[in-house]
């Protein structure tokens, strides 16, 4: 099998962060480090229930002050990993920003499918949007940001039409921040795991932000890290084409010495213009 020249190997070391980053352990170990340090320093409130299942949790960091911005995290891990809680790390910076940060959790594929998990993200988005004063934040102040398959689900809460039907305003999000985000999923099929997304290859199209763009309305922070592979750079361009095209708002960073790992860093450093670049977009600044 092959995709755009590349075998199925080829793809595999493309689309695996794990085999493209070997180092990808001591990263992870980082992660977890600089997350722990920040909800033991930072007031928070952990696995606050959003939905009936076990995975659909909350992990929030209250604004300081009352009516604030809000901005909502959705991990990655090829929908199939990982915790809110590995990703603690990007809540200070937007905190000591004056902001409110919420990071998502949802149940992970296999145990349910990849539409399931899409289903839960907006089921956050709604509880945050209802309970906004719990988190000290403004309900009109709501901005996205998400990393890797959290940059897929992410983007897939900026499209509106599912959004109305579950009683939220067409203009709820105002902002999003996409990061080293799979944006689209036709290539996922040839790699090893795909499986457990329990979709159709037919559905690929419909569940692609290149295919289903955030509304032109929200403005955008595109970042990809020059160390990733050429697969997950050249989704990230192929985004930011279509984005031209319909007209949108959006800011691109492309960190030089970045790869899928790294990044992650990035977005949570204030000091980086990446990062600088999201708290902006939410009139935020340290």
């Amino acid at each position: 099998m092959s995709y755009l020249d590349f075998t199925q190997e080829e793809l595999i070391y493309q689309y695996s962060p794990r085999e493209a980053v070997p180092e990808h352990p001591v990263w992870k170990a980082h992660w977890s480090l600089f997350s722990e340090y920040a909800r033991s320093k930072y007031d928070n409130i952990s696995r606050v229930s959003y939905g009936s299942s076990k995975g659909q949790t909350l992990d929030i960091f209250p604004a300081k002050n009352k009516n604030s911005p809000i901005n909502i995290f959705v991990h990655g891990g090829f929908w199939r990993f990982l915790d809110s809680f590995d990703h603690s790390l990007v809540a200070p910076a937007v905190v000591d920003a004056g902001g409110a940060s919420v990071l998502v959790n949802y149940d992970l594929c296999p145990t349910v499918s990849l539409h399931k998990v899409i289903e839960q993200v907006r089921l956050a988005l709604k509880w945050v949007y209802e309970n906004a004063e719990k988190v000290n934040g403004d309900k009109n102040k709501i901005y996205i940001s998400g990393h890797s398959a959290g940059g897929h689900l992410a983007s897939m809460l900026c499209i509106s039409e599912p959004l109305l039907s579950l009683g939220l305003p067409k203009n709820v999000i105002k902002g999003a921040t996409i990061v080293s985000a799979m944006l689209d999923l036709e290539p996922i099929f040839l790699v090893p795991g795909s499986e457990e997304l329990m979709i159709e290859q037919n559905e690929c199209k419909e569940l692609s932000p290149v295919y289903n763009p955030p509304d032109p309305s929200i403005e955008l922070v595109i970042a990809v890290g020059g160390l990733e592979t050429t697969e997950w750079i050249r989704q990230t361009e192929d985004m930011l084409h279509v984005l031209k095209d319909q007209g949108s708002n959006y800011t691109f960073f492309k960190p030089e010495y970045d790869q899928h790992y790294s990044i992650l860093f990035s977005l949570g450093n204030p000091c980086t213009p990446l990062c600088k670049a999201m708290l902006d977009q939410m009139n935020l600044s340290l």
